[in-house]
């Protein structure tokens, strides 16, 4: 179903997918919205191996896609042997219909539940610049 009247909201959080997902249940469940949890197939260009995670509720529908890395730094890592030694981070869809204030408190509550602030990505290594780059931007 085309659905033109909805809007789409999207970022990286610097947060495993898991744990993205157990907050943002704890906020729907917080503020008693119903909500329905259902898993999609890994999105490639991300990862291979990690199911995307929805939760959907009647106003709006929360995508979580677990981030390992572009193919590229997927392939790179694995042959340094570097994988192992970061986690993923998540990328956030949330597709709303007009309730724009719903929204803002959904992120606003997953905000302070977060033990660290979760839109800092620069752990990441498709994310982290080399610090010559860091410094020019500074």
């Amino acid at each position: 179903m085309l659905a033109i009247h909805r809007r789409k909201w999207e970022t990286f959080v610097g947060i495993p997918q898991n744990q993205a997902a157990d907050l943002f249940k704890g906020v729907l469940s917080q503020n008693k919205i119903p909500f329905k949890e259902k898993r999609r197939p890994p999105f490639y260009m991300y990862d291979s191996m990690h199911e995307s995670i929805l939760l959907e509720t009647d106003d709006m529908t929360i995508t979580l896609i677990y981030v390992s890395g572009d193919p590229l730094t997927r392939f790179f890592s694995g042959v340094i042997g570097s994988r192992k030694y970061f986690e993923g981070i998540t990328f956030l869809s949330v597709t709303y219909s007009d309730n724009k204030r719903g929204l803002r408190q959904l992120l606003t509550d997953f905000h302070e539940l977060c033990q660290t602030p979760p839109w800092i990505i620069t752990h990441h290594p498709v994310f982290n610049l080399p610090t010559y780059y860091r410094q020019r931007i500074d």
